[in-house]
């Protein structure tokens, strides 16, 4: 004779165990993604974020009504916040800074943004080209490298003795050195994109380079940004940062900056 065997149904322990992990599996990938994989790099200036985060930035500020572009500029250190915002999110203050591609072990590609909001510049207006402030020298934009900061501590560290070696090398700069006339601008309020011609030192090499910048004017302060590259590493003598968990490193990156300036009284 046969006996027809049916089998019994899991017990509900067995099953609740189950339905747990299954839920404790769902939240470690959640959290690896968000922690780990996530692309974690800041809105580019260029975005719409970013226009968002300076009109926010501005709006917020004290108003002080300009009259008349004559005159001396300097950056305005007390508009917006530099925070970790700025590292990850968008950022609604001043600041300079680098975007690079790097291959990351167990991880896969990431962008890697680097900014500091430790800027000097000065520059004197008259009538409808900018010139320098101190007679014969041209207009500069000096960036404090030292406070160069990502989103990761031990990058942090690495950069201060490797790539662009902030340790060794503590400035950057910008010198202008064709005047910029904004003559053609119908609209400063809505903004005008030109062409700026400079000399660039990085890492102690000096280049000259052509960058597009966008400036704009809302009757208190005049906002210029944009971004330059792909900048070759080799051309500044820069070497690709060496790390046990880093696979690869792009051999270009991409410079960008957000610079909001005030009158001097």
């Amino acid at each position: 004779m046969y006996r027809w065997i049916v089998p019994r149904k899991p017990s509900r322990p067995i099953a609740k165990w189950v339905a747990i992990l299954l839920v404790l599996t769902g939240v470690v990938i959640a959290l690896l993604w968000y922690f780990v994989f996530r692309d974690t790099s800041p809105a580019d200036v260029n975005s719409q974020a970013a226009k968002e985060a300076r009109e926010e930035a501005l709006s917020e500020a004290e108003v002080n009504q300009v009259q008349n572009l004559d005159g001396v500029w300097v950056i305005d250190t007390e508009i917006g916040v530099f925070d970790d915002a700025c590292l990850t999110e968008v950022c609604g203050s001043s600041f300079v800074g680098f975007r690079i591609d790097e291959e990351l072990v167990g991880i896969g590609g990431k962008t890697v943004v680097g900014r500091t909001p430790d800027i000097s510049a000065q520059f004197t207006i008259n009538g409808s080209e900018i010139m320098s402030t101190l007679g014969g020298d041209r207009p500069t934009v000096i960036v404090d490298m030292t406070t160069l900061v990502t989103d990761d501590a031990s990058r942090n560290n690495a950069i201060k003795r490797q790539a662009i070696e902030t340790s060794k090398f503590p400035e950057a700069s910008l010198v202008i050195t064709q005047p910029i006339d904004f003559s053609s601008a119908t609209d400063l309020e809505a903004g005008f994109t030109t062409e700026i011609i400079g000399d660039l030192t990085i890492h102690g090499v000096t280049q000259e380079e052509v960058i597009e910048v966008t400036a704009s004017f809302d009757g208190s302060r005049i906002l210029v940004y944009g971004n330059l590259g792909p900048i070759l590493l080799s051309d500044y003598e820069i070497e690709k940062p060496r790390s046990a968990v880093v696979l690869s490193v792009e051999d270009n990156a991409l410079m960008e900056f957000q610079l909001f300036f005030k009158k001097l009284d």
